[in-house]
């Protein structure tokens, strides 16, 4: 085995002959989109949709989150390179570490929350007390993290095992909510008590994936043996895995008054089927969550990824005892960064597609040391982003990015070259 092999390519490109089954890609990146926050999502969007609005809204959001998914993933398809090497080229090498600490903070905050949550959960249900609670949250941390340290093989292997139960568990327990709940007339026929805007429901479901169908999903689709199966395998996870989700969400939480189908599945007594949906929803986007993190750092400090993740994990494993879900600005600072760094996709949409003629050196692995012009443009776009109010913030941030360094490229780059040819 290759050092390269071993270090899971997160310091080069992925050979083709490397690349992974369109199937195998596809459980990966559906396994990370399948997560209880989308259901909970469309909870939100039945207290104040129709049924027919909802499977609306889901499908039409989740078709743009697959265009800005497919943007990305043609990119690092063609160059078989993380998110965080992709930044090299717009960045400059080493002004890309930098840009790749800020998508790890977001990741590990949250995979903090998700493991300390998940403990928490089991220590309930098994009542295994505050000490036993502690050890929980520990070992989700330490555990979950495994697979990322293995790699994507590890991955693969999780999204097979785990995908068909979670397909399974949902729609059975929506049906038997349906079922209770007076059957599907029922259910069609549903008005919400405080109607909402289809606008407002359209950037709730953008919301649920717009981050990391616009970073890190080119971490999995650098696998893809082409653009084309990547462009399907994103459409799948997003317009199939999260729509299913949202929809099973809502179904339940119009019939049973709870999106959560891991409580509703509680509330029938159903408590191992409870713990499999809520194991696999969760264990397969932490994994691949954490994995993501570590190959952005690689890239931040110039290493291999699995002593990277090693100290993450210590690291995440010991936050858990904070309890960070209870922490409401912890929340407030993951939801600012989230606003900080849809600007960077942006940037490197304009620069792949429009100044680069969709072509990427990867024999160079980037451009210069540091380009001052996409800095200068994530910093206007975020103050952009937090100053107009019009429109959803993630989705603002891409559209700023790309414009505002579109622009500042060919004028300060215009200007330079006026300078020179006097």
């Amino acid at each position: 085995m290759s050092n390269d092999r071993a270090n899971d390519y997160e310091l080069t490109a992925v050979p083709f002959d490397q690349r992974k089954n369109f199937l195998g890609v596809t459980m990966v990146w559906t396994g990370f989109v399948f997560v209880i926050a989308s259901m909970v999502a469309g909870g939100g969007l039945a207290a104040g949709l129709t049924f027919k609005e909802i499977v609306l809204v889901t499908i039409l959001g989740n078709c743009f989150l697959t265009v800005v998914a497919s943007l990305i993933s043609v990119i690092s398809c063609k160059t078989g390179l993380t998110f965080a090497l992709i930044t090299r080229y717009s960045f400059g090498i080493k002004g890309s570490r930098i840009a790749s600490f800020f998508v790890p903070i977001v990741n590990i905050g949250w995979y903090t929350i998700q493991s300390a949550l998940y403990g928490h959960l089991i220590a309930q249900l098994l009542h295994l007390g505050p000490i036993g609670e502690g050890i929980a949250m520990i070992a989700s941390a330490i555990f979950m993290g495994v697979f990322a340290l293995i790699g994507i093989d590890a991955l693969t292997v999780l999204g097979y095992v785990a995908i068909p139960n979670i397909i399974f568990l949902s729609i059975a327990t929506t049906m038997k909510s349906v079922q209770l709940y007076g059957g599907w007339s029922s259910i069609s026929q549903y008005i919400p008590a405080s109607p909402t805007t289809l606008g407002y429901a359209f950037s709730i479901v953008v919301g649920t994936w717009v981050f990391s169908a616009s970073t890190c999903i080119a971490d999995i689709m650098r696998y893809a043996k082409n653009t084309r199966e990547a462009v399907l395998s994103a459409g799948c996870g997003l317009v199939g895995g999260n729509s299913l989700l949202i929809i099973c969400g809502a179904i339940t939480s119009i019939a049973m008054g709870d999106s959560d189908l891991t409580k509703v599945l509680l509330d029938m007594g159903l408590v191992i089927p409870s713990i499999i949906l809520m194991s696999t929803n969760i264990w397969t986007t932490n994994a691949a969550n954490v994995y993501s993190t570590s190959l952005n750092l690689a890239n931040a400090l110039n290493k291999g990824k699995r002593g990277i993740l090693a100290v993450v994990l210590i690291v995440s494993a010991l936050l858990t005892l904070t309890k960070p879900y209870n922490i409401g600005i912890f929340f407030v600072f993951l939801n600012t960064l989230g606003n900080i760094v849809p600007p960077l996709p942006g940037i490197i949409f304009a620069d792949y597609y429009v100044l680069k003629h969709r072509y990427y050196d990867t024999s160079r692995l980037g451009y210069d040391n540091w380009n001052y012009i996409a800095w200068l443009s994530w910093v206007v776009s975020v103050l952009l982003v937090f100053v107009v109010k019009v429109g959803f913030p993630p989705v603002n941030g891409i559209l700023f990015g790309f414009f505002t360094y579109l622009l500042l490229s060919l004028l300060l780059k215009r200007k330079h070259t006026d300078i020179q040819s006097r």
